[in-house]
């Protein structure tokens, strides 16, 4: 059929076969991202010629969309070169640079993104309308940016400390759930001790870390419910920003510890001041957010209860009460 190199004829099909190839070359790197592995064709789309897709109530909806995929394969490519380059205590310098640029074409196309979201909520919107389906793809590219950001971040600010005892997206396993303590035994050297010249403070990465979790929750309860005729609630949308979801789980339950870690006593609520009650209360909603969103994508998806379990579980341990 040849929907990759279609050219700029307009006719009664041509937005159909435009959207058919782009949504099959979104699937394609997606799986890339999904199986943490390079894709073949990331670097080079010449080879391409299909016009983008258009919505005509927000033209550059479409290509945000591809843009944020773009820099999530990309940010997979770095994340094994910047492994490789640590373990072997290979100079740093260029992966450095690299995370720099990573870091800053994420926030160009997150504020491009961020433009023209109403601020009307989610349920306001009419799924029978393209103006719908426009606004869900610039939130599903607010959270998939902010997760390649988590993924940039993540060593620098936590150390890739192991923390969920399933083998989930691109995150280490341990043999049980972590607690304060073990994190606090675990992470008690800097990331930014290792690393030459760092790009990006302990304290930068963590707070971008932090801010992206809880986007990707905020923009997840965000994303409209789908009308029903049969009263059935139905998944928000295709479950492909799971591991977006949890990236965020992972980053506000580490952060979570880590404030009580710090402190080296029992997690007692009233031995927290003020500024961090707050921060505990934040992280908390945000983390009852994702499990709210994973429990609705579990409504179809069976293969998601196992994510959502893993959160819910970490949840309670980490919020006994």
């Amino acid at each position: 059929m040849s929907l990759h190199r279609l050219g700029l004829e307009n006719d009664g099909f041509s937005e159909a076969k435009r959207r058919a190839w782009w949504m099959t070359y979104f699937c394609a790197h997606l799986c890339s991202v999904v199986r943490q592995s390079a894709c073949l064709n990331i670097d080079d789309d010449s080879q391409f010629t299909t016009p983008y897709p258009r919505f005509e109530c927000d033209p550059e909806a479409w290509l945000i969309f591809l843009d944020a995929l773009r820099i999530g394969v990309a940010s997979v490519k770095f994340t094994s070169s910047y492994n490789e380059q640590l373990n072997s205590h290979a100079e740093m310098s260029s992966i450095n640079e690299q995370m720099k640029l990573l870091d800053s074409w994420v926030l160009q196309v997150s504020h491009r993104a961020e433009n023209h979201v109403p601020v009307s909520g989610s349920v306001e919107l009419d799924p029978a309308y393209e103006s719908a389906t426009a606004q869900v793809m610039r939130r599903l590219s607010r959270i998939r940016l902010s997760s390649t950001r988590i993924r940039l971040h993540r060593f620098q600010a936590f150390s890739d400390t192991p923390l969920f005892s399933a083998n989930h997206c691109d995150l280490k396993t341990t043999n049980s759930f972590n607690t304060s303590a073990n994190i606090s035994n675990e992470t008690n050297i800097a990331p930014y001790d290792i690393l030459q010249s760092p790009a990006f403070t302990y304290d930068q990465s963590t707070e971008i870390c932090v801010s992206s979790a809880l986007t990707i929750a905020r923009q997840l309860q965000r994303l409209p419910f789908p009308s029903t005729s049969n009263g059935i609630t139905s998944p928000r949308a295709m479950p492909t920003c799971t591991c977006c979801a949890m990236q965020a789980s992972y980053v506000l339950l580490m952060q979570f510890y880590k404030l009580h870690a710090a402190r080296a006593q029992p997690i007692l609520f009233g031995d927290l001041s003020q500024d961090t009650e707050r921060t505990v209360d934040e992280l908390r909603h945000g983390l009852e957010d994702i499990i709210s969103s994973m429990n609705n994508f579990a409504t179809a998806f069976e293969a998601i209860a196992g994510m959502r379990d893993e959160i819910e579980i970490a949840f309670r341990i980490a919020f006994p009460g």
